[in-house]
């Protein structure tokens, strides 16, 4: 399977506490088993988003020492003990002011983190959420071009008339997708597309729960075009070099 745009490094893995399996990217499972109300119950239900810009901090520490912070600078270009993992998480889950009693951290939110964290370090660098469904694409594959993973928003649906929408993720097989769930409200990171030459769709492999899943291209373009406020809800943390043009969202 030879894929159009993908991560030239290793993508972050963690090994599991009780099978000892490595996963891809970080989990809010982890967290699994805490009691209704409880900070631990927040990080499992609604934690995505944290993982997300958890993740994708590790993996530009990896590929260079200046994005390494003081909650990571012990863990870059190794495999993490799912204990380790979870220290890191939480000194990110702090960072960002913690996860609201209702719902998860706004894109937003995940912006001003992340510009936060660049000017404390001195990186060349800030994020803007997305706002815009014709740039979502270019700047995706900008960022993939550039060896930065991508966080991808499944918007959630507000109206009535969407309630049970969202978006199918696949397991890729020798006879092609095979779907496995279908997904709303939830942050993944994309660490790669594939064009598929036989019926032409597109395909962005994703890490979500510390797996490798895909998600259809074109099916995402549909949802976020006719859910209410699919554009806003549902886009991408977009960081790129201070140097490049500011571009509107």
């Amino acid at each position: 399977m030879e894929k159009d745009l993908e991560l030239s490094g290793e993508y972050i893995q963690i090994r599991r506490r009780e099978s000892g399996v490595l996963t891809y990217g970080g989990d809010q499972g982890f967290y699994a088993g805490g009691q209704a109300g409880s900070k631990e119950k927040r990080k499992e239900s609604s934690g995505c988003g944290i993982i997300a810009l958890s993740d994708i901090l590790l993996y530009l520490a990896n590929r260079d020492q200046c994005f390494a912070t003081e909650w990571n600078k012990s863990y870059v270009n190794r495999i993490l003990e799912q204990d380790e993992y979870q220290k890191y998480y939480d000194s990110m889950y702090e960072f960002l002011g913690g996860i609201p009693m209702k719902g998860g951290v706004s894109g937003i939110k995940l912006q001003m983190g992340f510009n936060r964290l660049a000017r404390r370090q001195g990186w060349q660098f800030r994020s803007k959420w997305g706002l815009s469904g014709r740039r979502l694409w270019g700047r995706l594959e900008e960022m993939l071009r550039k060896d930065i993973p991508v966080i991808l928003c499944i918007p959630m649906t507000l109206l009535r008339k969407d309630r049970g929408r969202g978006l199918p993720f696949y397991k890729k097989e020798e006879e092609g997708y095979r779907k496995v769930c279908e997904v709303s409200a939830h942050y993944v990171t994309v660490t790669g597309m594939i064009r598929e030459k036989v019926d032409g769709r597109t395909f962005l492999q994703i890490s979500s729960w510390g797996k490798q899943y895909y998600v259809c291209k074109e099916e995402y373009d549909e949802l976020i075009h006719t859910v209410f406020l699919g554009i806003i809800l549902g886009n991408i943390l977009y960081i790129k070099s201070r140097k490049n043009d500011e571009q509107k969202g």
